[in-house]
């Protein structure tokens, strides 16, 4: 992460006479309009859908379920390309998958030094099952749609996630398990990994997630890390992380609330406001990029329709 300016201690509003004077407005990619943004917020309404759903089985153990079963040959590294998984998620999800039962490795006949992913018996019909709520999952996070709508809108949300760029186009059995391609939860994480690489191509200063952080602090000014997570839909431990990496790098600076000396609120340094002006144009570009499949004509459609995804379940 670059800094902004010279960290440390810096007043966060010019002073004169003792009182601080308002700050300017900071010119942020509004994130109503931003499709890395919107993709995050429909993640994380996935995510609450299927833990109230699906019992046993987090949605990337399923994924690699999936790709266990729907491809012939799958050893851990494929698994992982084929659930959209980092190798060292996928190698955390696979010893899972195995202790509790649900997959287990097989030398590969053709390579002794190489092991196979399969189901084991007793998981195929309880991945049936599993499939069942899984696909409920997918019904209630497309609800507020128009059923017309909801083809249009998987076909449009796999081409932002450049899907037919991904081996899951080919899958190769279907029988008891979700097809990836037309899924819209599993669309929707590898749409956020093309953001997440779009992103790391375009914007060197911050993560997307430290964007979010601080786009939420310029909108809201003085807050506590509850309001920006909620702002930056984080996590409260995540936006703990962001907010003190960006305190330490001269991003955000903390005060003590002067109603309640536990709570510690956070504002903008004046260095960061400047680099935020900087980074509107390279920001905005990247939410451009993973746009780019589209048609100029469908993107505003499709954001309107992402926006009623990510809203799904939570309050306006």
């Amino acid at each position: 992460m670059v800094k902004p300016g010279t960290a440390g201690a810096v007043n966060l509003h010019d002073v004169e006479g003792g009182v601080r004077l308002p700050a300017e407005p900071v010119p942020v990619v509004p994130p109503a309009s931003a499709p890395g943004h919107l993709l995050r917020r429909a993640q994380q309404v996935h995510t609450e859908l299927w833990n109230a759903r699906v019992d046993g089985l987090t949605g990337p153990q399923y994924a690699t379920l999936v790709a266990i079963a729907g491809w012939d040959d799958v050893d851990q590294r494929r698994a992982g390309q084929l659930a959209s998984l980092d190798k060292s998620t996928v190698a955390d999800v696979v010893r899972r998958l195995v202790d509790k039962g649900w997959a287990r490795r097989t030398p590969d006949p053709n390579d002794r030094r190489r092991r196979l992913l399969a189901l084991t018996d007793a998981s195929r019909e309880r991945l049936a099952e599993v499939t069942e709520a899984a696909r409920s999952v997918q019904r209630d996070l497309l609800a507020v749609l128009r059923p017309v709508d909801r083809p249009q809108f998987v076909e449009r949300l796999g081409r932002v996630a450049r899907i037919g760029e991904a081996d899951v186009a080919g899958q190769q059995h279907e029988d008891g398990v979700l097809l990836m391609r037309a899924t819209p939860g599993y669309l929707i994480r590898r749409a956020q990994q093309v953001h997440t690489t779009l992103w790391g191509a375009t914007v060197t200063e911050v993560t997307g997630p430290q964007y979010a952080v601080l786009a939420a602090v310029a909108r809201l000014g003085t807050a506590d890390q509850s309001r920006i997570g909620e702002a930056a839909s984080l996590d409260s431990s995540s936006t703990a992380d962001v907010v003190a990496r960006l305190s330490a790098g001269g991003w955000l600076a903390k005060e003590t609330a002067p109603d309640d000396r536990r709570r510690v609120r956070v504002q903008l340094t004046i260095p960061a406001r400047a680099a935020l002006h900087a980074l509107t144009r390279p920001v905005d570009a990247v939410q451009s990029q993973v746009l780019a499949p589209l048609k100029l004509n469908e993107r505003a459609e499709f954001i309107s329709q992402l926006q009623l995804v990510a809203r799904a379940g939570r309050l306006p």
